[in-house]
């Protein structure tokens, strides 16, 4: 990889919520959306079921990981950073 280039991966993710234990959750109904990572990027990517940071400080859980090409990248918004926080996935089909 050329030293200009950085690794690029697709996000997928679903916006958390937090109760009033702190306990995070998704919300019945929530929407995926995509990110990718940045450079810039803070943080290790372990994989689905990790929280991680968007720009503006909101938790998302991952749900899915995709390739990106680098060429690509701006058609994504950058998320901030990775947590060590994991959460359980819910499979949609238990519902």
């Amino acid at each position: 990889m050329a030293k200009d280039k950085y690794a690029t991966c697709r996000l997928y993710g679903q916006p958390l919520k937090e109760d009033a234990s702190g306990n995070l959750f998704v919300e019945a109904g929530e929407k995926t959306h995509s990110w990718r990572i940045g450079k810039h990027t803070k943080g290790k990517l372990i994989g689905p079921g990790q929280v991680f940071l968007t720009e503006q400080n909101q938790k998302i859980l991952l749900v899915e990981t995709a390739p990106l090409a680098f060429k690509d990248r701006h058609d994504y918004q950058p998320m901030g950073r990775f947590t060590k926080d994991l959460l359980p996935l819910v499979d949609k089909k238990e519902k």
